[in-house]
């Protein structure tokens, strides 16, 4: 909410109701206008406090619907003692519902607060005599009465139910749910919507340093196996919610600077992610993270976070060596921890030189499934020469199965040239295996590409042509 006032003598009193966002906040507010106009200070001032806090029960009844546990708390509560008809918990409630807006929601903030608790006072003494001195009434002055009620627009009554600190709680559970996208390009626009367009600024701030807390730090631990929604939601605060960055930006460097030693894996999987940040930091971090990645021994890996290092310049020949002395067990870690493309070249070699039956299918699975959707065209040209080019490959039970479903995952513009597919389709009919891969002979064929006529085995002539040939 906005913490700032208006200069209340050059606010239109009618043009105030405008701006009111629920309707039935606004009847309530007009009885308030009303009283100021016909001179009833006392009464514009009780009515203004019951616009607002029921605008508050307004607020809270959205955020509830949308997840905040606070809301619902102080709802439940609410609603409970209206239906027993218990006034003095409803006064207790109403006494206590600008502390529960700026504590537990966040609706309010700490200065909105301060005018607005001005506003409850000077409602109190208008309708409890009892509470001014000597038994005097108290005359509220039409300047101290139009000024609580533009505070109580400006500050409540006009404002949307921004979340605070919920937005915590329920991204921790969204993101752990199979509803959170995977894609890259949703990922950015449902967090905008859902996490960005309706918190407050402050929170904004927070929920980015979280972020970068847990790809630097690993906590909450929960969100350990969760990087690949985790970095495109931080990337979603800094492209769009620019106005937050440069504070949460500053934060981040700190963290990075004053990183354990232990997190420094993370920290060059980070700059993977944002290398903005690289130039930023200490001459000191630098220094360490560059040594971190120099020192590192394909054999001793255990934290494969930092191979995705390999884009930034800086680490890249390092760690392209790293990648190169990886055995088949750390290849396969590597993989199963981020399929990057650098790791493409060894995956697929591995896979080529399998040297049974089982160990293609397992390769496969393992080295060469994690890439599904991330494959070009060029590298899906590699895996055809790679099935066609062993025997225990191309003769496998799963090959065929495992190799349809990646090729599905491929976008139009990225399945295998014409080329590869001939080279695969010449060694499928010289092997005399149509049928087996006659499911991955269709789908290769349904972009329009025509298999060419098949040279026929040398030790049968009358091999017959398939597929309309």
């Amino acid at each position: 909410m906005d913490s700032g006032t208006v200069d209340s003598g050059f606010v239109d009193l009618d043009i105030l109701l405008t701006r009111i966002r629920h309707p039935q906040s606004k009847v309530h507010f007009l009885d308030a206008v009303k009283a100021y106009k016909a001179g009833a200070l006392r009464g514009a001032l009780t009515s203004a406090w019951v616009a607002l806090a029921y605008d508050l029960i307004a607020k809270y009844r959205e955020l509830s619907a949308m997840g905040d546990a606070a809301a619902t708390a102080f709802l439940q509560s609410w609603d409970n003692a209206t239906a027993a008809g218990d006034i003095a918990k409803l006064l207790q409630l109403e006494a206590g519902i600008l502390e529960d807006a700026t504590a537990n929601t966040q609706v309010v903030n700490r200065i909105a607060r301060t005018h607005l608790e001005r506003l409850r006072e000077d409602r109190h003494l208008c309708a409890h005599p009892a509470f001014s001195a000597e038994a005097d009434l108290f005359e509220p002055s039409p300047e101290l009465v139009r000024l609580h009620l533009v505070n109580a627009v400006n500050l409540v009554l006009s404002q949307e139910p921004l979340q605070g600190k919920a937005i915590f709680d329920l991204y921790d559970v969204d993101v752990q749910s199979p509803g959170f996208p995977t894609a890259y390009e949703r990922i950015l626009d449902y967090v905008e919507q859902r996490y960005l367009a309706r918190v407050r600024a402050q929170n904004v701030r927070n929920f980015g340093t979280v972020l970068a807390k847990s790809l630097l730090k690993g906590v909450p631990a929960q969100w350990e196996p969760l990087h690949r929604k985790i970095i495109p939601s931080l990337v979603t605060v800094r492209d769009r919610a620019p106005q937050a960055w440069p504070d949460i930006f500053a934060a981040i460097v700190r963290l990075i600077d004053n990183l354990e030693p232990g997190n420094r894996p993370r920290a060059i999987a980070f700059i993977a992610a944002f290398p903005d940040f690289w130039p930023q930091l200490q001459e000191a971090t630098r220094t360490a993270l560059q040594a971190t990645v120099n020192n590192a021994v394909p054999a001793a890996l255990t934290d494969y976070r930092i191979l995705a290092g390999v884009t930034v310049p800086q680490f890249r020949a390092a760690l392209l060596a790293v990648i190169a002395g990886l055995d088949r067990e750390h290849l396969v870690n590597a993989v199963a921890s981020q399929p990057l493309a650098d790791l493409w070249p060894r995956a697929v070699e591995e896979y080529q030189g399998s040297g049974s039956w089982r160990r293609s299918e397992a390769n496969f699975s393992d080295l060469i499934t994690p890439f599904a959707g991330r494959l070009n065209g060029q590298q899906l040209d590699q895996l055809l020469d790679a099935v066609i080019d062993n025997g225990q490959n191309w003769d496998a039970a799963e090959t065929d199965t495992l190799l349809l479903a990646l090729l599905r995952n491929a976008t139009p513009a990225d399945r295998p040239s014409h080329d590869a597919r001939n080279r695969f389709y010449q060694h499928i009919v010289r092997m005399r295996r149509i049928d087996k891969y006659e499911d991955v002979l269709t789908f290769l064929q349904s972009d329009g590409w025509v298999p060419p006529p098949p040279e026929p085995p040398a030790d049968d002539e009358s091999w017959p042509r398939r597929f309309g040939q």
